[in-house]
């Protein structure tokens, strides 16, 4: 029979003449390939192993007799289930389990690899599973056949080869839809969506971010940010610019003035929005100018006329330098709504003594330059009384505020 068909037994100790019920044997081709229709291992069954369909009856067994189980269609056993009728009731002689590795594992964006793959699988048989093009798994995707079925030994997952992108940030009071379930990986054009939690809040960016090719979002995570508030403006006050809502943003100004004649602002002109959601200031009012009283003294100057204890707003006066001295800036100084404002100086003159001279062992190159005071700006030129010029410092200087730098001979 088995020379008809072109096969012998895979192991030699199924070479035998008898084989009993429940017995595996497995055959393989003695020349050529098999033929797929009957698999080469095969299970040997009792011709009458289905029972007849006898209706209303039932079926009686004696003490001694013995019935085996055979595995369905598409599972197998290690072991033949055998039990025996006793005076006590059915006595194991041994238990089997039908398992079936029919049914391969279901791993997404993966394929048993060839190496491991069989037409029929056996318990203790292991496939590994090699991800597509262009995903990869870490670590390596492994099960083995067992009688429970397919049983994981490394249960990887193939994933996306290109790069990923961070996940934002959880705190911050953002919200954000479009993330990936499980903290699967974020892939290329991926997008997600940011908004802010709450009134009086805004989004400090862009609300819709892309995942790049390269593993980078194409513009920075957003933040939210407080708003500040366009409200209870103090009265006659106006804003300098037309503000569209009572929301502004960080970064954001405000600049007010006073309508009314005879009047104005106390405070200041211009406010800022902070990220806090606060102003920089407290909104000015509107209202009489101040006063001023005494102007402030001057450094080496004087007023060009007798100064009074109260000036009148806009009312200015003019500042004079003492001798020598050179004003640096406007000589007015005028009351501003209770504040003298303008800013000026008097720069000092420049001394040189012969003493000074003498222990440096110079003098004027200049006759005209034999002065005791020179004023700010004045360059003066000296030269070696006796000896050579040290060259640490040059022998022409300038007078900066009262000081020169004198230069040296030896």
């Amino acid at each position: 029979t088995m020379n008809n068909r072109n096969i012998r037994f895979r192991y030699s100790y199924d070479n035998k003449k008898y084989s009993i019920h429940g017995d595996v044997m497995e055959f393989m081709c003695a020349r050529g390939r098999p033929v797929r229709t009957v698999a080469m291992r095969q299970l040997c069954r009792d011709a009458c192993s289905k029972l007849p369909d006898v209706p209303h009856a039932n079926i009686d067994y004696k003490e001694g007799d013995v019935i085996r189980f055979t595995c369905e269609s598409g599972y197998t056993s290690a072991q033949a289930s055998k039990y025996v009728c006793t005076s006590d009731g059915w006595l194991t002689v041994s238990q089997g389990k039908c398992y079936s590795c029919s049914t391969l594992p279901d791993v997404p964006n993966a394929h048993v690899s060839e190496d491991t793959k069989k037409s029929e699988y056996q318990e203790g048989d292991v496939i590994h599973f090699t991800c597509e093009s262009g995903y990869t798994s870490s670590p390596t995707i492994k099960y083995v056949c067992s009688s429970e079925g397919w049983l994981a030994v490394r249960q990887g997952k193939c994933s996306s080869s290109a790069s990923s992108c961070d996940r934002p940030p959880t705190d911050g009071g953002v919200t954000v839809k479009g993330l990936p379930e499980n903290d699967d990986p974020i892939l290329p054009d991926h997008v997600l969506t940011f908004s802010c939690d709450g009134p009086g809040k805004y989004l400090n960016g862009i609300s819709v971010l892309t995942c790049g090719q390269d593993g980078q979002w194409d513009n920075p995570f957003p933040s939210c940010i407080e708003s500040c508030e366009v409200k209870d403006l103090p009265p006659n006050v106006r804003l300098s610019m037309h503000v569209v809502g009572d929301q502004l943003t960080k970064g954001q100004k405000l600049s007010f003035y006073c309508p009314m004649r005879g009047q104005t602002l106390q405070g200041e002109t211009e406010v800022e929005c902070l990220a806090n959601g606060q102003w920089s200031h407290p909104f000015p009012t509107c209202g009489a100018p101040f006063d001023c009283g005494r102007p402030p003294p001057l450094d080496n100057g004087d007023l060009k006329e007798s100064q009074r204890n109260q000036y009148r707003n806009n009312e200015w006066v003019e500042y004079t330098c003492q001798n020598y001295h050179i004003m640096d800036g406007s000589p007015y100084r005028t009351c501003n709504n209770g504040e003298w404002t303008g800013q000026m100086r008097c720069l000092k003159p420049c001394t040189v003594d012969s003493e000074t001279m003498n222990n440096r062992n110079i003098r004027f190159r200049y006759s005209y330059d034999n002065k005791i005071y020179s004023i700010h700006g004045d360059v003066m030129e000296f030269m070696c009384a006796r000896g050579r010029p040290v060259r640490t410092v040059a022998m022409r200087q300038l007078c900066r505020d009262g000081v020169i730098d004198l230069p040296s001979c030896q």
